[in-house]
This record gives C-alpha cells, structure tokens and sequence, in this order.
C-alpha cells in the first residue's frame, strides 16, 4: 500500500485496469443472459426424450461430431447420437435423415461416420443424405433448410445442443423440435469444458441472429428421398 502511495501513476494504471476488467466481466454476463434467455425463450418445450413426444412427417438432423475423443478412445457424445437417431427412423416419425458435419480432411468426415454407424443400426443407407458442408450447427441448421428444402426438422444431439440447434432453426422460420441423445457420466472437468463451450456457442448464435449469416457454403438444391 505504502509503494502505491509513493507512485500515483501506478494508482491510475491500476484502477483503469480493474474498471476495464469489471467491464469485460459485465459485457459477458451481459452477453451469456441475452443468449440463455434467447435460447430458451425459442427452444423450451420443444426438445424431447423420447422419439414418441416428437411430432410425425418430418426430417431427421443428426448434427456432427468426431467418431473419437483421440486415437483409440470412443466419443460417448458420437455413440448416443448415433443411437437416438436410429431409434427415431425406427419410430417412423421422420421420412429420412440429413447427418451433417465436417469434413475437413481425407481422414476426417463427419457425415460418412454417421452414414456408415446409422447404417449399422440398422437404417437403410438409401434414407440416409449427407451434407458435407456442416461445418458448425447453424450452418447445418440452414442448410438443411436452404439446400434441402426441409421445411420440419427434428434435430438429434445433446440436449443442450438439441436446444440451441432448435433456437436456431426457429429464428431462421424452420419448424423444429429436438431429440435429445442420452446422457452419460463424464467428469467434473469434461462437464465444465462442455458447459464453457455451450455458453460461447451461444453467444456465436446471437451474433449470427443480429447479423442475419448465411452458411459459409450453399450450392444447388439437393432432393431428400422420400
């Protein structure tokens, strides 16, 4: 105390720095509200447990992720995505399923993945369609609705992301409910990163709401299989 006394610029420089970090706090509390209530207000009510509270006639969107956590090491998150999506073709409440995702490298494709353990679980390959081009959750929402002419979605993921892809497909005037995936146990940290990561996603959808974004690939019109 007595050296910040001897040293009033330093007193400044100190002060700015708390009143600028006070700030920086305030905009993201500010910020991750604005997106929680945004997602709520749009999605809640709408993202399911089960393939029988889903509305019937629609189309299935399994949004991607990687097959493994890293080499050898299954993703849990992938594995019940797959199973939630296959048990929703074999309720009959959707006429075929869009699986969109990344396919960022030769050896990495999010699509074919799915396509490949969808099919394993028993859902014919010719009701399955692939969009090489999700390569986010509002990009795959928009799509396919833009490309593929969807126009009632149910969406497969986990829940929290179940809710946030139904946000953004009701922001974009696309009728949709979620399905959400079952959960399983992971620890502490894996929960914390997850929510960390769900909160910023959130905050991305907003920007791409007030800034009206198109998906960073389109193309020609695709027809779905039914």
């Amino acid at each position: 105390m007595k050296l910040l006394s001897q040293h009033p610029r330093l007193q400044r420089y100190l002060r700015r720095l708390l009143i600028a970090g006070a700030c920086a706090v305030g905009v993201i509390a500010l910020s991750i509200g604005i997106a929680e209530s945004w997602t709520w207000a749009l999605s809640s009510g709408r993202c399911h447990d089960t393939p029988a509270a889903c509305a019937d006639n629609a189309v299935g969107l399994v949004l991607g992720c990687s097959k493994y956590i890293r080499r050898g090491y299954r993703n849990y998150f992938y594995l019940k995505r797959m199973e939630a999506a296959a048990e929703l073709w074999k309720s009959g409440k959707v006429r075929c399923i869009i699986v969109s995702g990344d396919n960022r490298a030769m050896n990495y494709n999010e699509p074919r993945d799915m396509k490949k353990s969808l099919i394993e679980l028993g859902v014919p390959a010719d009701r399955i369609v692939c969009d090489f081009a999700g390569i986010c959750t509002y990009d795959s929402v928009a799509r396919a609705h833009l490309i593929f002419r969807a126009d009632k979605l149910i969406i497969v993921s986990q829940q929290s992301h179940a809710e946030r892809a139904v946000a953004i497909a009701r922001h974009l005037d696309i009728e949709a409910e979620g399905l959400n995936a079952r959960r399983f146990a992971i620890t502490r940290s894996a929960q914390l990163r997850a929510y960390l990561r769900e909160r910023a996603a959130r905050i991305a959808m907003v920007y791409d709401f007030l800034t009206s974004r198109t998906p960073h690939h389109l193309g020609a019109p695709e027809t779905l299989p039914y």
